[in-house]
């Protein structure tokens, strides 16, 4: 129990602890957590638990609950959880200033085999160079042909060393699912974000993205695998030199320019190899035809997916004598003679299982290996094959008994599935036989239909202010009812994906370039909300090359505008939203809505009031006439913050009461969540800090019942505030330390510095200006950084007031 714990860092440790007591993992606990209807990634509870700051509520409840204490003990680590955040908003102890980078504890390896079975001298030797000390980084370079298993035993190598390393494990697939996604620049990008840097701070350049990794790493006990590197270049910047990291790397080249202990890898021994099809199909049918399990992985040449392959067949065939399975080994063998023996075993176990199957199950093969990417649900079979998602769903349930394809369950409600490589090369070459090129292209498009109107309607229900994608009635679509059940949880959905969708995307701009441009304009909302500004930049200038004009390219460059004002060029934003309004048709007035208030939006962050009137003016117009309610409540509470930074409270609190009318006549949640916010910040301004307070719970409920944690901290940032001014100071500050907490966690500068900014008048009333004075001058750094000049003139009264009773106690204490 924690009762032992009197800070929060005592508090952490004994969390550790109750870790340690379950005997369960982060990824354990992670999928505990889930199962209970918490979703914590493994990353996460790993960052927390390193930190000396209270972890949040949620987590702290998903631990001990996954650690499957009782009732009574998980109520008793929540209330010494709350007694310390109590104390601690009461002391107000310093905070430490956020940085980027520093807090996350990564953890990427993926899942290894349920049984390993051999390589036990390599693992040693392996084991050996990795785990030493020394001056210089250590590096593991695994080779070998294809489907030796040098994924899998650097897995293997790199689980068993996770203790050795406790500030993190990267991993990272060179092969990729696309030719972008394995180089170094992509990878660095990957890496840098999951380090804890934030998406708008990682460089563009490679060499400065390979400083800044460098830098970050110099001093961290980190591990980083890099897997199926082809080449040298492949690696470019991706091994650092710190002494305290190690690097395990796999590729089939023996990359002889490379500085490091080589494990080359051959076939298993005939034990090894036997002990693997024993652990598949059991010990009993092994004893029974010993002479034909000895053909069996002699006939396979000892490699590990070939046995693997063909033991998998006996496993799902539990009936098929093994004497059956070793005579078709046997005249298959001879034609690849002139092969590589890795060649030979693989393309001979395949063929064998490949004979066997169904017309439909080798079409969804041939479907499958054409595809650019890493794995696919059920739905998108289901659009290649012009069948229904159950039957898509049935065929890739055979394919797996049959352990042709590998399931990987996610946080959506769709399983996913994933090829072998060799598999998928060996179904692609087998693919023209199966498939016409007509055919093949007839698939691709009905999938890239697909993907459009799901991700159309997944936008939508994320309630997004983006515009509706400009596109006439795609090429293949789902059925409403298909759509519901698909989209149960659109979020989810867009995570599960997104990196299915973006290869799509960019691997059909060529051929069909406006339906894949209106799928890259689906995708903003989801790159939005996940801050993929790299992503969102790419896509979009890609897209534009293909489909410059017409609606499609006038929306790409109001998302290319929605992007620069997101990361601070107002210049090229300004650019964008012109361009894009230029673009449309006059009739046009539910896109010119939205352009018009996005540019309205940016003019605002910039303190022209009087274009951004204009142009909020232009929008509230153009969308009351082409009834979108959204876009309309968006404008008439954008012109009221636009009225209200001036001074013009009254005209103000009219546009918010309009917003707030029209939200809830529509039912639009966050327009009424918005609404209520503002019409707090007008009571608060106004000094009626009771009504302040009235309307900032109603926000805060609203965004809370919509699973929005980020707007609703907005609105408990200024509820704290008032609290304090109305007296409330204990109960104030543990809000606004909880809503200082949820910024940081999710990178919101402009939040950051508005909960820092309400604590500094906290401790100004509180009597203590040098602390307020930090407080401040932290808020100023942050406001002035992202260009706030409304809250920065704000922040700085508040930072002068601070210096001047300084300078008042000074001269008195004189």
């Amino acid at each position: 129990m924690p009762s032992k714990a009197t800070t929060p860092e005592e508090y952490v440790g004994a969390l550790r602890q109750l870790k340690a007591w379950s005997g369960r993992s982060f990824r354990d606990l992670a999928r505990l957590a889930r199962e209970r209807g918490r979703f914590l990634p493994a990353s996460t509870l790993s960052s927390a638990l390193q930190r000396p700051t209270l972890p949040s509520m949620d987590l702290v409840i998903a631990v001990a609950e996954a650690c499957e204490l009782t009732p009574d003990e998980v109520a008793e680590w929540v209330r010494l959880r709350r007694q310390l955040a109590r104390l601690e908003a009461e002391g107000e102890p310093a905070v430490v200033a956020p940085v980027d980078t520093g807090l996350v504890t990564p953890y990427l390896l993926p899942s290894g085999p349920t049984s390993f079975v051999g390589r036990k001298a390599e693992l040693a030797r392996a084991g050996r160079i990795l785990l030493a000390g020394g001056q210089s980084a250590r590096t593991v370079l695994i080779t070998g042909p294809a489907g030796v298993g040098k994924t899998t035993l650097a897995v293997r190598l790199a689980q068993l060393a996770v203790e050795q390393f406790p500030d993190g494990q990267l991993f990272a697939d060179l092969r990729g699912p696309q030719p972008q996604s394995g180089n170094s620049w992509h990878v660095l990008g990957v890496f840098l974000r999951t380090l804890g840097v934030n998406s708008h701070s990682v460089p563009a350049a490679l060499e400065d993205r390979i400083n800044l990794y460098r830098s970050l790493l110099a001093q961290r006990s980190v591990l980083i695998v890099l897997d199926n590197a082809a080449a040298g270049r492949d690696l470019q910047g991706l091994i650092v030199s710190g002494p305290r990291t190690a690097t395990i790397i796999t590729s089939r080249s023996v990359l002889p320019g490379l500085d490091g202990y080589r494990v080359p890898l051959r076939m298993l021994s005939e034990a090894e190899a036997l002990e693997m099809v024993r652990c598949i199909i059991g010990e009993e049918r092994v004893s029974q035809e010993q002479p034909s399990a000895f053909q069996i992985v002699n006939r396979c040449a000892r490699l590990p997916l070939a046995v693997w392959i063909a033991a998998a067949r006996l496993a799902a065939r539990p009936d098929m004598p093994l004497s059956a399975l070793a005579r078709a080994l046997a005249d298959e063998h001879r034609k690849l003679d002139e092969l590589t023996v890795g060649d030979v075993a693989v393309r001979a176990s395949i063929e064998l299982t490949y004979a066997a199957l169904s017309r439909p199950q080798q079409e969804a093969l041939s479907y499958l290996a054409q595809l650019n990417t890493v794995d696919v649900a059920p739905w998108a079979l289901a659009a290649l094959m012009d069948v229904s998602p159950a039957d898509a769903a049935k065929l890739l349930e055979d394919l797996v008994e049959l352990h042709l394809l590998r399931v990987r369950y996610t946080e959506g409600a769709s399983p996913r599935y994933q090829m072998h490589d060799l598999v998928s090369a060996f179904s692609r070459d087998r693919a023209t036989q199966i498939l016409t090129p007509a055919e093949t292209e007839r698939g691709r498009l009905r999938m890239l239909g697909g993907a459009l109107g799901l991700a159309c309607a997944a936008g939508n229900r994320i309630n997004t202010d983006f515009d509706e994608v400009p596109f006439a009635a795609p090429p293949w679509s789902f059925s409403a009812q298909t759509r519901d059940a698909v989209l149960n949880d659109p979020l989810a959905w867009f995570r599960d994906e997104y990196g299915f969708l973006k290869a799509l995307a960019e691997d059909m701009l060529p051929s069909a370039p406006l339906p894949a441009a209106g799928l890259i304009v689906a995708l903003a909302p989801f790159m939005q909300l996940s801050g993929y500004f790299d992503d969102w930049l790419h896509l979009h200038a890609g897209a534009l090359v293909q489909a410059p004009s017409g609606p499609i390219g006038a929306s790409l460059r109001r998302n290319l505008g929605e992007l620069s004002t997101i990361v601070d060029d107002y210049p090229a934003a300004e650019r964008y939203y012109h361009a894009s309004i230029a673009m449309l048709d006059p009739a046009d007035e539910a896109r010119l809505a939205s352009t018009s208030a996005g540019l309205a939006y940016l003019y605002r962050l910039q303190s022209k009031y009087a274009e951004a009137e204009e142009f909020f003016g232009k929008a509230i117009n153009l969308a009351g006439s082409a009834g979108n309610d959204n876009c309309l409540i968006y404008a008439t509470t954008g012109l009221g913050v636009t009225l209200m930074e001036q001074g013009r409270l009254g005209e103000a609190a009219t546009m918010f009461d309009k917003s707030l009318w029209r939200s809830e006549a529509t039912g639009y949640l966050p327009g009424q969540a918005q609404a209520w916010r503002c019409l707090g910040q007008i009571s608060r301004l106004r000094g009626d800090y009771a009504a302040a307070e009235r309307r900032y719970r109603n926000a805060e409920r609203i965004s809370l019942s919509l699973g929005d944690q980020l707007t609703a901290t907005h609105a408990a940032c200024w509820l704290g505030d008032v609290l304090i001014k109305q007296g409330r100071a204990v109960e104030g500050r543990r809000v606004l330390a909880e809503c200082l907490w949820i910024y940081r966690a999710a990178a919101n500068r402009w939040g950051e510095a508005a909960a820092l900014h309400c604590l500094a008048e906290a401790q100004l009333l509180a009597g203590r200006p040098d602390l307020a004075q930090r407080r401040a001058q932290a808020a100023v750094s942050i406001w002035t950084e992202i260009h706030s000049p409304y809250w920065l003139a704000m922040a700085k009264t508040t930072l002068r007031r601070a210096r001047q009773r300084l300078e008042q106690s000074d001269s008195v204490s004189d």
